[in-house]
């Protein structure tokens, strides 16, 4: 089989997996996780079932999968990135706030509806333990990098400062902020900025 043709097929295979992914994505935000079926998805998409689970396994599967969508969609990578070159503490924290801001703002709506469903579901522990594990890496990744630059405070531990910087932008810290209490995203962003520079960078 001419290679230009595999190219092709496989170009096709990974375009409908990310049709799929897309699809869930905004079925599990609008519906909620439990009331959204694979059929549902299927038909959302214009697949068959079969394809969804020749494409990613299971419902299951998709979600792990979407983890990964949901990183795409908020610019993580480039973003983790700037977190690694920023030049001055202030910068690294600016950086990590300004991640998991994009990550909030623009996948919020899924987020939420995959830790509300959590509880009642099992299957979706895997997906939502990895979630928080990635976002508890990024705070010590964040921490690690200040205290390089010798822009930690004396009196914070590291593993302290970890954390509260994982409360701080957790999926409810910013959900309280703007949709509870109507912080714009920019005046949100502006005061964990602040709040945490205070708490975390020294004078120095």
């Amino acid at each position: 089989m001419p290679a230009a043709r595999i190219d092709r097929r496989a170009q096709m295979a990974a375009r409908t997996r990310q049709d799929i992914l897309e699809t869930a994505r905004r079925l599990f935000a609008e519906r909620g996780y439990v009331e959204t079926s694979v059929a549902d998805i299927a038909a959302e998409a214009g697949v068959a079932v079969q394809t969804i689970y020749a494409r990613l396994g299971s419902k299951h599967g998709m979600l792990i999968a979407l983890l990964d969508l949901i990183d795409e969609e908020s610019g993580v990578r480039q973003r983790a990135a700037d977190v690694y070159a920023a030049g001055t503490p202030e910068e690294v924290l600016r950086a990590e706030i300004r991640l998991t801001r994009a990550f909030q703002e623009r996948c919020g709506d899924v987020i939420g509806a995959l830790f509300a469903a959590a509880a009642a579901e099992p299957e979706l522990t895997e997906a939502v333990t990895e979630a928080q594990r990635r976002h508890r890496y990024g705070a010590r990744v964040t921490v690690e990098r200040i205290a390089e630059l010798g822009g930690l405070r004396a009196d914070v531990p590291r593993e302290h400062a970890a954390a509260l910087i994982t409360a701080a932008t957790a999926h409810d810290g910013w959900r309280e902020l703007v949709h509870e209490h109507g912080l714009s995203w920019d005046d949100a962003e502006s005061r964990l900025n602040d709040a945490l520079g205070r708490s975390l960078l020294s004078d120095a």
